[in-house]
């Protein structure tokens, strides 16, 4: 099994979201399939680059919500789940060093929810000390085959997991308009911070 991991924030919350499904190759010919369908969606020529890029959330729930549609369908087809956790933030600066120990305190809440063998990636920080805590504390765990980071304009699974990141957040905040949580909400699992 393979999880994908990406965090997202709000002036509320701070969330990891994995995405957990049988394979990288599997998540591979999905997002191609995914990509013949919305290369032929009327989209204007001047704004392809920019949507087909990366896939950004944040282009795809403004502007392109059939993109963001077909993008969740296409994570249902596979033999997938969502999970998910987060910490609901206190008043005050959320600083950069209590951020990062929140991240890989929720990151191990999702892989100890998980039984089978994984391997892990997660999108890149591109601060390798902090990359390196993550590695060494999630390679603890047994059933961690690997953990590495990886650049999300390369791979498919970290297009998927931000766009369900901005789903996830959506739905906490109660600002799901379009409805895109209901279209995974069967497979999707929340595991409880347990830091207050």
């Amino acid at each position: 099994m393979i999880l994908y991991i990406d965090e997202t924030e709000n002036e509320k919350y701070f969330i990891v979201v994995g995405f957990l499904t049988e394979s990288k190759l599997a998540v591979d010919q999905s997002f191609k399939h995914f990509q013949n369908i919305t290369r032929r969606m009327n989209i204007k020529e001047k704004y392809k680059g920019v949507v087909f890029s990366e896939y950004k959330s944040y282009i795809l729930d403004r502007s392109y919500r059939r993109i963001k549609n077909a993008m969740l369908d296409e994570i249902n087809s596979l033999n997938s789940k969502v999970i998910y956790s987060y910490y609901i933030k206190k008043e005050g600066a959320f600083k950069q060093s209590i951020k990062q120990k929140i991240y890989i305190h929720l990151l191990e809440n999702i892989v100890k929810d998980i039984n089978e063998q994984i391997d892990v990636i997660f999108d890149k920080f591109g601060i390798a000390e902090f990359e390196q805590q993550i590695q060494t504390k999630i390679k603890k765990h047994t059933h961690v085959n690997s953990i590495s980071p990886m650049n999300s304009h390369e791979e498919p699974g970290l297009k998927y997991v931000d766009n369900l990141c901005s789903v996830i957040r959506r739905y906490l905040s109660r600002d799901d308009q379009y409805d895109f949580y209901r279209q995974i909400e069967n497979i999707v699992v929340e595991v409880k911070c347990l830091i207050k």
